[in-house]
């Protein structure tokens, strides 16, 4: 009895951690195919997988050399002129 609760148990952990795997999975093959990193995340999912692998964009570069600013700082630009 207590056999088959540990394996259960175990299965149960182990199917757990293989979904969480393929979510992170296909979300950062979202991101990459959106080439969305210096944008905000459009989902719960994308943020989660953002704060999984502990990226963070950080843009004082685009304001440093604004000549080479990333899409995300160059579309802000426009808007404040505009």
């Amino acid at each position: 009895m207590l056999y088959s609760i540990i394996v259960l148990a175990s299965l149960t952990l182990g199917l757990v951690a293989l979904s969480a795997f393929v979510l992170v999975v296909h979300s950062i093959r979202r991101e990459d195919r959106r080439r969305s990193l210096t944008l905000s995340p459009r989902s719960v999912l994308s943020s989660g997988t953002r704060r999984i692998l502990g990226l963070a964009v950080d843009h004082t570069a685009c304001v440093i050399h604004p000549e080479y600013a990333c899409p995300t700082c160059i579309e802000l630009e426009r808007e404040v002129r505009v």
